[in-house]
């Protein structure tokens, strides 16, 4: 019996065995037939035997042809929050198809990259830029910015192997930490920061919008970016020092050519999305309004085709795989299974007399230590955030303070490892540093930043009222 059959079977036989079991005490029999379907999605992400829309697809299937409740299961399609990843992955595929990423990223590099240490600050800076547009920091990081840095890497004489410490391997571990902190910088950086919201909505009943939510993110993010470079710089030292940015930016701009009217097009499209996330809460539009004008005003202008949507086969296997779990955690809300499941958890840990500082510290740790077992932050999402959440009603901590530092230890957590999200095989599959380096690398980073969201975080949350 091959793998992949072995991991069928087990998505299979998981929901059968809870099934075999009757509902406990307190929990309905609907509630625990979605739990079984739930968890065989669960399971499902984690072995990952087919692609993630085609787990999501079975499951579905199969809860509504076994319990006929197919219709609860689809409500996931109808929420904002799948449609603002959705086009927000469209955004960013505008990006590529125009080159503008590109652009600014030449223009970043003549103006500022003249040492290694200035080129680190210009991959920021860059990756900040483009980040409220690109939720996929794999297609951000890894599509538009590591090429471009990779490319000066080989210019400048850096490739893997004996040569890879004069920049290459520098450029390539800045830029791995660097995205993930772009990614929790804004809600529409990374798909998983709004599938976290959904279940901060179902869980605790709360709601955060773009606007807030870069409230929060905005100070302990940016201070976060101004310390990787040079923490890295530090420890993992480039042996090049000085660059020669001009000719570098210069011949990558002669190789764009002029700029286009589509990019011209997409810069003032781009700034009044900024602005509508931005002003949103107050003048009364959604965040997923915003995302979808923006996409139908790129479709209206020519900055992009309906070929181009289609083509972007990841927004559509996103969409398909968390308008599912959407639907499955909604439809588990609705069943009070959260509900059944805190009762459960507050009888059997009891957090009376521990100071309410100590739970924050050592849940978010937790949060951060068990994505070394996670090869995929869709399943630690899907598998973590409600038992995460759960846990923090039951303590009864501060509910926003807790969702934000949850949310962006979802994101400094992917830097560990060198399988910690979809990006990783990316830059890691460059060549340029070893496995040994990266994991020793990658606790000191996620350490940083751990640091950074409670010292920063908290203090600057008290002052805007966050907490």
């Amino acid at each position: 019996m091959n793998s992949k059959t072995c991991k069928i079977g087990l998505c299979i036989v998981l929901p059968l065995v809870i099934l075999l079991f009757p509902a406990p005490e307190g929990l309905s029999i609907k509630a625990w037939q979605l739990f079984a379907m739930y968890m065989a999605a669960i399971i499902g992400l984690i072995l990952r035997p087919f692609d993630e829309a085609v787990i999501l697809f079975g499951v579905i299937a199969a809860s509504g042809l076994s319990f006929g409740n197919i219709g609860v299961l689809l409500s996931g399609y109808a929420s904002s929050t799948a449609w603002l990843v959705f086009s927000a992955f469209m955004i960013g595929t505008a990006f590529i198809a125009t080159g503008l990423g590109k652009r600014m990223a030449y223009i970043l590099i003549g103006k500022f990259g003249s040492t290694t240490l200035r080129l680190g600050y210009v991959a920021a800076l860059t990756d900040l830029v483009v980040a409220p547009a690109t939720p996929s920091n794999t297609a951000r990081t890894g599509g538009i910015i590591y090429p471009i840095f990779q490319n000066i890497a080989v210019v400048l004489g850096s490739t893997p192997g004996s040569t890879a410490r004069r920049v290459g391997a520098y450029l390539t571990m800045t830029l791995y930490y660097i995205s993930f902190t772009t990614g929790y910088t804004f809600l529409t950086a990374m798909a998983p920061n709004a599938l976290i919201l959904s279940f901060a909505e179902s869980i605790l009943h709360v709601k955060v919008d773009w606007m807030l939510w870069a409230k929060a993110a905005v100070v302990p993010g940016l201070v976060t970016l101004l310390i990787i470079p040079y923490a890295v710089y530090k420890l993992y030292p480039p042996e090049l020092k000085e660059i020669d940015n001009k000719t570098v930016a210069e011949n990558g701009l002669a190789e764009l050519g002029a700029v286009s009217i589509r990019e011209k097009i997409l810069g003032v499209l781009f700034v009044l999305a900024i602005l509508g996330w931005a002003l949103g809460p107050f003048i009364g539009i959604d965040a997923t309004s915003v995302a979808i004008g923006f996409v139908a005003a790129c479709l209206w202008t020519g900055v992009m085709t309906w070929e181009n949507i289609l083509a972007t086969k990841g927004a559509w296997s996103t969409f398909i795989w968390y308008g599912g779990i959407i639907g499955l955690a909604d439809a588990l809300a609705k069943a009070k299974f959260f509900e059944w499941l805190a009762k459960l958890i507050s009888v059997n840990i009891n957090f009376t007399g521990v100071n309410e500082l100590i739970i924050l510290i050592l849940l978010v740790l937790f949060s951060v230590v068990v994505r070394y077992v996670f090869a995929s932050m869709a399943a630690f999402v899907a598998t973590m955030i409600p038992v995460l959440f759960t846990l923090g009603m039951v303590a009864n901590l501060p509910v926003l303070p807790y969702v934000f530092l949850i949310a962006f230890a979802g994101g400094y957590a992917g830097m560990l490892t060198h399988y910690g999200g979809a990006l990783s095989p990316v830059l890691f599959g460059s060549g340029y540093v070893d496995q040994k380096t990266w994991w020793k690398l990658g606790a000191t980073m996620a350490f940083v930043s751990f640091v950074v969201n409670f010292i920063v975080s908290l203090p600057y949350w008290k002052v805007i009222g966050i907490w």
